[in-house]
């Protein structure tokens, strides 16, 4: 037997590469025994506020996980928070999501949003990504009301919150209740490895998952059922589909774009170095 590497899932839509490098026996052609979790056991009770005690970030720590891919501002808050891992690229795909309400709603736009709470998974790829799409549109920072809850679609639907920043399925699910978008939102991954994970044994994950977003690319029916495969046949056609882009290199430039970033607006109490928190070639 390889190598057994323990994978934790981000999101059953995005991560689709990861699965397929399973199912095709990708990873296994670059000698690797790959476990992969798909959610965490616990659900949405398990997404709670505090990313420390998430169920991917809590394995890691504990030994009992060696990689998962997370938002990439959360890569590098995780990082330098939690220690004992590194980002060791950036991940397959460049997420997709979107900003919604309900259909009754007055807000047509996102301006509409200031001072709005807006459910989120705090400090996650849509927790950020909201951010950027709402100051983009002049929202200053101060009047941005995001709040985390655990199940942001049942925030949603049942008037909990005025708004919610949804990825895939949810983002699906939300439209068959009636919701309605208000805007797209895009961002990056990071994957994050722990120390026990060589750099011999990180290039062959890359290579099998890159493998992966080839075959996906050229699969394009398949492509969107396995991605959307948690979200029912007919809605399926409208599902929004991450951008394939494969892993690449985290370049210190973008590093200390996102850095910067987050200190301006205090997401990290100090600036961590590159050498810190990524495992650069």
């Amino acid at each position: 037997m390889g190598r057994v590497i323990r994978l934790q899932s981000d999101s059953n839509a995005h991560d689709r590469p990861w699965r397929v490098a399973v199912e095709q026996g990708f990873f296994a052609d670059e000698g690797l025994t790959v476990e992969y979790h798909e959610d965490n056991p616990k659900g949405v009770a398990g997404r709670v506020e505090n990313f420390s005690e998430r169920w991917k970030e809590s394995q890691m720590q504990q030994g009992a996980l060696e990689v998962y891919p997370v938002c990439e501002w959360g890569a590098i808050e995780r990082v330098q928070s939690l220690g004992n891992a590194k980002i060791i690229g950036l991940d397959t795909t460049v997420r997709t999501g979107a900003i919604m309400v309900r259909a009754d709603s007055a807000i047509q736009t996102v301006t509409d949003l200031r001072n709005v709470p807006i459910a989120v998974t705090w400090h996650a790829g849509t927790f950020y990504a909201a951010i950027e799409v709402m100051e983009a549109a002049g929202v200053p920072f101060d009047e941005i009301k995001l709040v985390h809850a655990n199940d942001r679609l049942d925030a949603l639907v049942s008037g909990k919150t005025e708004a919610a920043a949804l990825m895939e399925p949810l983002v699906s699910r939300a439209r068959k209740a009636g919701a309605r978008q208000i805007a797209d939102l895009r961002w990056r991954g990071g994957i994050v490895a722990g120390e026990a994970v060589d750099d011999e044994t990180a290039a062959k994950i890359m290579r099998a998952l890159n493998r992966a977003v080839s075959w996906l690319a050229e699969n394009e029916e398949r492509s969107r059922d396995e991605l959307l495969r948690d979200v029912t046949p007919d809605r399926r056609a409208t599902g929004m589909l991450p951008e394939l882009t494969g892993v690449q290199a985290y370049q210190p430039v973008e590093f200390q774009e996102k850095v910067d970033w987050m200190l301006e607006r205090g997401f990290l109490e100090n600036a961590p170095s590159y050498e810190a928190v990524v495992r650069g070639k």
